[in-house]
């Protein structure tokens, strides 16, 4: 008897091992998107309430308040380059001692970095004050400056300048940052 359920269990088993190492082949499409070069985020963050810091307003009374020398400046005059940053060693030109002094009465002093100064008077051009000329007459020629895109952040002022050489006709543009000039 023994042998009779040993055979039905091995026929058993092998009629199991036929059904199972049959095999079909499925096509499995699962519910996914898939687009070329592109992240598809499945978590999404939404935030209701935003913080906008804006730069702080620039017056008259900042600039004003003190003396402002160059940290940086990255610019063309004429054909040539120009590129200063307070302290480093690759500069095209020394800004070391140069300094403006913007007065509450619109006149101020342009110290050059010989220490030769110029008179001038200034003016913003707008109200939102990002704009401002500042023009120097006791030079052999009249020099406008003007200063546009100003932005005023960690206590620097940050703006594109550019003028024309009255003497040469020389054209400047250029990027800069000034910070407060403390003399003593």
């Amino acid at each position: 008897m023994r042998l009779i359920y040993s055979m039905c269990f091995l026929a058993f088993l092998s009629s199991l091992t036929v059904g199972t190492t049959s095999c079909t082949k499925e096509n499995i499409k699962r519910d996914t998107v898939t687009v070329k070069d592109t992240i598809i985020l499945k978590d999404t963050l939404i935030i209701k309430d935003t913080l906008i810091i804006k730069d702080t307003a620039f017056s008259a009374e900042l600039l004003t308040a003190h003396p402002w020398r160059l940290q940086e400046v990255l610019g063309v005059v004429g054909n040539d380059n120009l590129f200063y940053v307070r302290g480093g060693l690759n500069n095209t030109q020394s800004f070391d001692n140069e300094y403006i002094t913007f007065n509450a009465n619109k006149t101020g002093v342009h110290t050059f970095n010989n220490g030769m100064q110029a008179s001038f008077t200034w003016q913003f051009v707008n109200a939102e004050n990002t704009k401002l000329t500042w023009t120097v007459f006791n030079t052999p020629a009249t020099f406008t400056y003007t200063w546009d895109n100003i932005r005023y952040k960690n206590k620097s002022i940050y703006f594109d300048q550019y003028y024309t050489d009255g003497n040469t006709g020389k054209r400047s543009h250029s990027q800069n940052i000034r910070i407060p000039f403390n003399r003593s």
